[in-house]
């Protein structure tokens, strides 16, 4: 969270420069307008109009740097009472969903160290999922689940045949457009490429595939070996899957690690969990955990 880390001075700083400027250069506004009050028999209009514009300009960026200092004012509160063990509640959930990270990242990198000294525990899947042979289900975990596509969208375009005052019929007019507008602004954007079906799904994970559970109660699968492509971000917990015949995966949470680790060490084998710049956080932890 911002200023957590930072000195007293590095807090109060942003605050006290911004409040400073904005004192400097409302006084500053302040003073050039007089300065026009008192000068107005004895210059010319167009200096007068130059002082008067050059004070409004000095106040528009005083005003600015003392309303952004308020901002900054609420962030070293904010903080201070951070340093004092008083959370709002939107900070206490993104402590819960830190320290849930961090239990999933520890796991996982335990996970990897069994899998790269040999160390395979294999437990049984739910009854609902058939494995195949030679498949062994490794573990079981929730996993945020999101699939990568665009969709068709329809809107509904308005028209119509209007009568009446010419100004009416102009206002109806511009009114139907500004509308049609708007309502295929909001189809377009619907219809982008972009994350979908974002969700808690029950993730298996096996030596060979992720079998997800979705919401919906179906069971999809996904090969490790039929991706062409796997981006794995163990610090923020995400795995990325892109396959040639259907939309790209993404799962997250201790479900999307553990899958990650899995997959890396059924594809690459145990140099790949040593090597693979994906789990590097990973590492650093069970380095860590080590000394």
């Amino acid at each position: 969270m911002e200023y957590d880390n930072h000195s007293a001075w590095q807090r109060h700083a942003p605050w006290i420069i911004r409040l400073t400027l904005a004192v400097v250069l409302l006084l500053a506004s302040g003073m050039l307008i007089l300065l026009a009050l008192s000068q107005t028999d004895k210059i010319a209009d167009k200096s007068l109009l130059g002082l008067v514009f050059g004070s409004f300009v000095i106040f528009c960026a005083g005003f600015v740097f003392l309303l952004t200092s308020f901002g900054k004012m609420r962030l070293t509160w904010r903080a201070f009472m951070r340093s004092r063990g008083r959370f709002t509640k939107a900070e206490k959930m993104i402590m819960q969903e830190r320290a849930e990270l961090a239990r999933a990242q520890a796991a996982a990198a335990e996970l990897a160290r069994d899998l790269f000294e040999g160390n395979l525990r294999t437990q049984n899947p739910p009854w609902e999922v058939v494995l195949r042979n030679n498949e062994q289900a490794i573990c079981t975990a929730n996993a945020n689940y999101a699939r990568f596509y665009g969709s068709d969208v329809s809107y509904m375009h308005s028209s119509g045949f209007l009568m009446g005052h010419p100004t009416l019929v102009a206002a109806g007019v511009l009114a139907m457009a500004l509308g049609n507008k708007a309502r295929r602004s909001q189809a377009e954007a619907m219809a982008k490429e972009q994350w979908r079906e974002q969700q808690l799904v029950l993730a298996v994970i096996t030596n060979q595939r992720v079998i997800c559970r979705r919401q919906d109660g179906a069971w999809v699968s996904f090969d490790y070996l039929a991706a062409t492509s796997m981006d794995v971000d163990s610090a923020t917990g995400t795995m990325i899957l892109q396959f040639p015949s259907t939309e790209p995966l993404m799962l997250g949470g201790t479900g999307g690690l553990y899958a990650a680790v899995t997959a890396i060490w059924a594809v690459r084998g145990p140099q790949g969990l040593e090597r693979h710049p994906g789990l590097a956080y990973l590492r650093t932890l069970e380095h860590n955990q080590l000394n």
